[in-house]
This record gives structure tokens, sequence and C-alpha cells, in this order.
């Protein structure tokens, strides 16, 4: 296994940027919510930016207050009103997916949603065609399934759906309409995928019920009243420096602070743990329904470890650094039961798999997966990062931990998740 050229030789503490997911459902609950709302730890990354944007067009009063701090006042769904604009989401999958369903659910609203040339490439049907089941008039503009979509708000009806897969965006999409049109959903999905609409509905006094674990219901009345939304650190982030800290030489922890520790997100502590590495939390917290707390990591001799497809929902983001980590583990890596990598911001099977050939790593590519033995040594090359945050972020943790010089072909889609994400690694 590859061996790290850098220690943690002091105690070191750091921060990641807010909650991309919560940060995203900030806005759209803001939105819901009649009156005046506070947004704090708000990630300002071009994703959930690109969604605060698009809903101050739609009607929405943003003021900023501070880094990261927002005031946003709200007239009430009601009186959201279309834009004299396309919506331009960026690159943000989760912003374009849950806000197509919030304003399928207005009948006063009409709206083109788009993004750039990667998110375009993503498929859509997934939440086009239960929504139509709902009643919802959404259309893909190229007639490909793709964005840009046409949304014209209508009256939906309420409705049951068991979705073929475990995805929170097609979740909280669906039951977002809902909210939007004052009508009760049932859902269930195959795994819990993560629950940060759920929470949030709870959090403004909705009326949620689980059934289990995988199926609950919402039922009106939705009478959301401003509120203060304070958003924690965010999971999907800190994974990078997680596997950086297991990773590096040393004995001393590295102390990660206030990370959002949702059960539904926490499924990449678990998996390092499995695969050997030492990580504590502390200082245990609530805020706005989601549990919060530090980390603190320790240098640790990892494992190959078999992650079981319960796990895949909970750390379907975190699979590249987790990656990563198999590069340092006795025994290698494998991953299986996760295709739905191919519909991220690139085909996260296909990028992984490419740039670790690069590296001269045998990989195994599968439908679902790839697997790869112990790796003694990589060697220098030019990553390609398929204009994925993920991707770039990933093999910079390699390069910085092997000491092997990486050169990347643009690095600018980290700003979507990580603002900053680069002045940490060069601290170490």
């Amino acid at each position: 296994m590859l061996k790290p050229q850098i220690k943690l030789s002091a105690k070191k503490e750091i921060y990641v940027p807010g909650d991309k997911s919560i940060s995203h459902r900030s806005v759209l609950f803001s939105a819901l919510s009649q009156g005046k709302s506070e947004i704090h730890g708000f990630l300002e990354g071009e994703d959930p930016l690109h969604t605060l944007n698009c809903f101050a067009s739609l009607g929405l009063s943003v003021e900023p207050l501070r880094k990261g701090s927002y005031s946003v006042q709200s007239p009430g769904k009601q009186n959201l009103k279309s834009p004299k604009g396309v919506l331009d989401f960026g690159n943000a999958g989760t912003g374009i997916r849950l806000s197509a369903g919030l304003l399928a659910g207005l009948p006063q609203i009409t709206a083109t949603l788009t993004g750039d040339a990667s998110l375009c490439k993503r498929p859509m049907a997934r939440i086009m065609n239960p929504l139509r089941e709902m009643g919802a008039d959404i259309v893909s503009v190229e007639g490909n399934d793709r964005a840009p979509l046409r949304v014209t708000g209508k009256q939906l009806k309420s409705y049951s759906y068991t979705s073929p897969i475990a995805s929170a965006q097609i979740k909280s999409a669906l039951v977002l309409a809902a909210l939007a049109s004052e009508i009760s959903i049932d859902y269930k999905e195959s795994e819990v995928s993560r629950d940060h609409t759920e929470n949030m509905i709870r959090f403004l006094g909705g009326n949620i019920k689980h059934h289990s674990p995988v199926h609950f219901t919402v039922e009106p009345p939705y009478h959301f009243e401003g509120a203060k939304f304070v958003i924690p650190g965010d999971i999907s982030s800190a994974a990078f420096y997680i596997v950086f800290g297991l990773c590096a030489g040393g004995t001393e922890p590295l102390l990660i602070r206030n990370i959002g520790l949702n059960p539904s997100r926490v499924g990449i502590i678990t998996v390092l743990r499995n695969m050997g590495g030492k990580i504590e939390v502390t200082a245990k917290r609530q805020e706005c329904g989601e549990e919060i707390g530090d980390l603190l990591v320790y240098p640790s001799k990892l494992k190959r470890s078999v992650i079981t497809e319960d796990l895949i929902p909970s750390i379907i983001d975190e699979i590249p650094i987790l990656t990563i980590a198999g590069l340092f583990s006795e025994g290698g890596f494998q991953i299986s039961h996760a295709e739905e990598l191919r519909a991220k911001e690139s085909d996260r099977i296909q990028s992984m798999v490419s740039n670790l050939e690069r590296l001269g790593v045998t990989v195994m590519e599968s439908k679902d997966g790839y697997e790869f033995g112990e790796v003694k040594e990589i060697k220098t090359s030019a990553i390609e990062t398929f204009m994925d945050h993920r991707i770039a972020m990933s093999f910079a943790i390699l390069s910085k931990l092997s000491g092997v010089e990486l050169t990347f072909d643009d690095t600018s889609w980290v700003d979507t998740s990580f603002p900053g994400f680069f002045e940490i690694l060069k601290s170490f």
C-alpha cells in the first residue's frame, strides 16, 4: 500500500464550509415560509448561491448580513412570481431538481430551469415522471429528458410513490411539490436516503408521520412561518480531510469542528472505522433538527473492508475520496451497488477508473463499481477532472499525501461546494 509522505506533527484544527444539501434547502424552505427568515452558516459556494439567486428572481428579498449569513423575506409561496428570465442553476443538481418540484406545485409560476454543460447532461426523468403523475406540467425543452426544463405550475393531486432507487433528490422534489400545492404525499424508498427535507419539515412544525425508516407520509396544512436556519459544516466536504487525517503519518489527531452528523450521512464514518480508522465524535449537539459534533481524526492503518449495499445511499458523494483511502489500505479497495455514481456531476465510476489507470493502478470496472488490489506506488500523471469538484478534490488529497506531483486540467469546479479547499490543503 502507499506510504504517506506527510505527517501530522501537532494537533491541528480546521473548519469546513456549511452543508451544501442543507444550504439549498434553507433557501427553498425560506421561500415556502411566510415572512422573514435568517440563514446562518450558508455555503457560499457556486451551487447554493445559484439557488439563492434563482429564488431572488422569483420574489424572495435577500439581504447579506455577514459572511455566510442572510436575511430572507418571503411573500409566501402563493405570492412567488414567474421570473423574467431563465433560472440558471449552474452545476447544482440538487438546486435544479428540488426547485423543479417546488415550482411545479405553484399554479402562478411559469419558468425555464437550466444550468451549465455538465448539469444539462444529467438525467431528469427520475423526477419528471413521478411529478407528471402528480399532475405536473414539466417538459425537457430539448426532448431528451435533460435540462433545460420548462415548468408550468399546476395545482397537483395527492400522491403515493415507491421510488425504485434511494435518492434524496427524487424524494425531496416530490415532497416539495406536495408542500407547494398543499397536498399529501406517501413516500417509500428501498433504503434510507438523506433526510434533511424531512428534518426541516419537522423543524418548521409540519406534519410528517413515519411508518418505517423507509416509508413516511406528509400531510397539510403547511403554514410555515419564517425561521432561523443554522447550517452545520458539510460532512461530504469534511470527508476529504477525514481521509487526509487517517492516511497521514504521525500520531497527533486532526480536529474538524462543527460537522453535521445526520444519521443518513454518517456512512463515511462507519466505512472508515470498518477499514480501521480511528475517528472520535465529541461535543455533540443539535441545531434545526440536525445532529452536530466535532471530529477527532487519528492517523490509522487502514485495510480493505466490504462496503455493504445498505451503506451506499449514505456515502454516494464520498466514494471518490473513499477510493483514495483505498490506495493507502492493506488489500486495496472495492465498491459495488453504486451505479448511481454514473449520474453525478460526471460518470464517477468512469472518472475514477480512468484517472486511476493514468496513475498506473490496475482497476477492474463493472456496471455498478470498480475494484483494485493493494497499491505499492503511483506515477506522476495529468488528472482529468471531468468538470467534477469531487474528482478534483480527491486527487488533490492524493497528491498531497503521496508526495507525487499530479497536474489538473481545471480545478475551478471545487468552488461549487468547497471554497477555501486549497487554502486548507496548503496549510499542512
